[in-house]
């Protein structure tokens, strides 16, 4: 299974608070987005522009109008937590349901594709650059909540407010928190947002009214006269009492899907069961008239094994994620099952503890030569030979860039050729490993490697036993000589641990869909920053393709370069000194990615969307029944 594809990235201390995210790709996948036309949600080939092979605007649609039946739309729910412990605060990331159901609860400004790199209306019918700093949006008035009140840009600008204010106090003045600056509400229908730095319309859009990242993406959840989030509001923005709110608002499970919370979306929390969230149609909603179907659910199974025997069953009729299975569970599903998200892929990596402002524990990898030593020490063809068929191995060197792309680009990104520039590790280099430990004065006694200080040389992998390709590395290690230890931490402690950079290596997962997906503004900067601990202003080689530098170094800050690639994506320059940064300092090592796709069962349902949305969103499940001309239609 993937490990947080996603963009769950949810933080519990209070660097926790910045939404990190993604910015979508250009590149990925001209050729593998429609152009076959084998998509289709109404089963066909696409190529009579029904269904979502259409390259139209917007899908054919066959909602409006036509008879509306009772039944109910049964999801695979691969939050995996009691659905009564859940709630609709996505700043408390305790058994928060932002993301299921909250994304089929709330709605959006705008709906970003990844696939396309482009943002599509929703509650926002337009938007337009005044300056290069300033974003104006016009909100329609066809949305309300589901007790019947005008949805207005004060619901909107409250719960940006909030992040804004989370994010500050997280960066402590150290650094710009946010990408936002500020927002304001014009009038009820019009939004002004306010960025710290010039960018596109793409990227301003992006990061702001189409933001769609991590849980904060899902919709919007704050109501701007809702007594509750009015008082975190007022303290947040005000200052009254601001620590105190900051601890609320992360901790307090605010509003359980148990009390009847109201949302502004196509469905809303109709029953809560033990393994099963139920949703019904919200009749008010503007596409309401596009949704044939009655119920939408969510139902809690614990594993890949589960999923399988449900849709075996005909238990279920889609889910999000966890596609393709092993081969020999797909060869025993229905012929009528469809895959719908094949643009997205998932990377598995092993992260470095890279020890920047690491206080209270020493780790080895402070240093990237030992990094880059231990890196060259792992064997994947020995990870190979574990895969169960569901993962592939990261064949290129690492760059952060989707295998997918690097694939059809025959490893020539931005206009440099990955594959004979950049390093490749993971070839069991022993020879390369020793060089580079030497040189930072380890040395080898008696088949035993120690550090600079006498003492032997020791790796804590943290998490990891159940991920194959970390087994690889410990054996590897322990085979050239280095000490390793393993330790396994409850979810809370882990989180904490990686925060804090009380780790060696562990493993990570992150979605790998398209080359600035790979980039956002909050991701590189902010996430992985926070749990590798790199250093943010860093030397690199020069010229690219040269360990060795032998035209000296250029000093880089990576916010900066990433800010300054959003301004001009045009510029190869940045994304070529991006890449070659990653594969010189190596804060993350990708070993292994799989495909990321979804299924819905075509013999009673027909996903029915612009492919945009199809292939190229986490939520296409959820989004389909927000946009005008599309939905997921029941076909009797």
């Amino acid at each position: 299974m993937p490990g947080s594809t996603n963009g769950h990235r949810v933080k519990s201390t209070r660097r926790a608070f910045i939404a990190a995210g993604g910015v979508g790709s250009v590149t990925l996948l001209a050729g593998c987005f429609g152009e076959e036309g084998g998509n289709g949600g109404n089963g066909g080939n696409g190529d009579n522009g029904s269904g979502n092979g259409s390259n139209d605007d917007n899908s054919s649609g066959n909602g409006g109008g036509g008879e509306v039946h009772d039944e109910r739309f049964r999801v695979f729910d691969p939050a995996g937590t009691n659905p009564s412990d859940r709630h609709f605060n996505p700043w408390n990331p305790s058994n928060a349901g932002a993301w299921h159901p909250g994304a089929a609860v709330f709605d959006k400004l705008a709906i970003f594709s990844p696939a396309s790199n482009e943002a599509y209306p929703l509650i926002a019918t337009g938007w337009e650059m005044t300056d290069d700093t300033t974003l104006e949006a016009e909100l329609s008035d066809e949305w309300t909540w589901h007790n019947g009140d005008q949805f207005v840009a004060q619901d909107w600008t409250m719960q940006a407010e909030i992040e804004i204010a989370l994010a500050e106090a997280a960066a402590e003045g150290d650094e710009q928190a946010h990408v936002m600056e500020s927002v304001e509400a014009v009038d009820d229908q019009m939004i002004r947002v306010n960025l710290h730095n010039p960018l596109s319309e793409t990227f301003a859009v992006q990061n702001s009214i189409g933001i769609f990242h991590d849980l904060i993406g899902r919709g919007v959840f704050t109501k701007h006269d809702d007594d509750q989030w009015s008082e975190w509001h007022e303290a947040l923005v005000n200052g009254d009492d601001s620590e105190a709110a900051i601890e609320e608002i992360t901790s307090t499970p605010y509003p359980m899907l148990t009390d009847d919370p109201i949302g502004n979306g196509p469905f809303q929390v109709a029953d809560i069961g033990d393994s099963e969230i139920i949703l019904e149609k919200y009749e008010d909603h503007p596409n309401a008239d596009s949704i044939n179907h009655t119920e939408f659910s969510l139902q809690v199974y614990s594993d890949q094994q589960q999923i399988f025997q449900a849709f075996n069953g005909g238990q279920v009729d889609a889910g999000h994620s966890q596609f393709p299975m092993q081969d020999d569970q797909m060869n025993q599903l229905p012929d009528s099952l469809e895959l719908f998200r094949e643009g997205r892929s998932a990377n598995n990596l092993f992260t470095f503890n890279c020890g920047y402002e690491v206080e209270g524990y020493d780790t080895p990898f402070d240093n990237q030569n030992v990094r880059k030593a231990v890196a060259h020490l792992y064997n994947r063809e020995q990870a190979q030979q574990l895969l169960q068929g569901e993962k592939i191995l990261f064949e290129y060197p690492p760059c952060r860039v989707p295998h997918a792309v690097l694939e059809q680009e025959g490893g020539e990104i931005s206009g440099i050729n990955i594959e004979e520039e950049f390093t490749l590790y993971g070839q069991n280099d022993t020879e390369r490993a020793t060089e580079l430990l030497e040189g930072e004065g380890y040395s080898l006694e008696d088949g035993e490697w120690y550090d600079p200080d006498g003492e032997r040389f020791e790796v804590m992998f943290m998490n990891g036993e159940q991920d194959p390709h970390i087994q690889v590395l410990s054996q590897n290690l322990r085979d050239f000589g280095v000490e390793t230890v393993q330790e396994t931490f409850d979810d809370a402690t882990f989180d904490n641990r990686r925060m804090a950079g009380e780790y060696d290596i562990m493993p990570d997962g992150s979605s790998a869909n398209g080359i600035f997906a790979m980039w956002a503004l909050d991701l590189v900067p902010d996430w992985i920053q926070s749990i590798s601990h790199f250093e943010p202003e860093v030397e690199i080689p020069m010229p690219i393709g040269d360990p060795d530098g032998s035209e000296g170094t250029k000093t880089i800050n990576v916010a900066d370069h990433i800010n300054s690639w959003m301004q001009d994506e045009d510029n190869d320059q940045y994304h070529q000194e991006l890449m070659w940064w990653w594969n010189q300092h190596l804060p993350e090592f990708e070993v292994l990615w799989e495909p990321d796709a979804g299924a819905i069962d075509t013999a009673n349902w027909q996903l029915d969307v612009r492919e945009e949305i199809y292939n190229g969103v986490d939520d296409a499940l959820y989004v389909a029944p927000k946009m005008e001309g599309s939905g997921i239609m029941y076909q009797p």
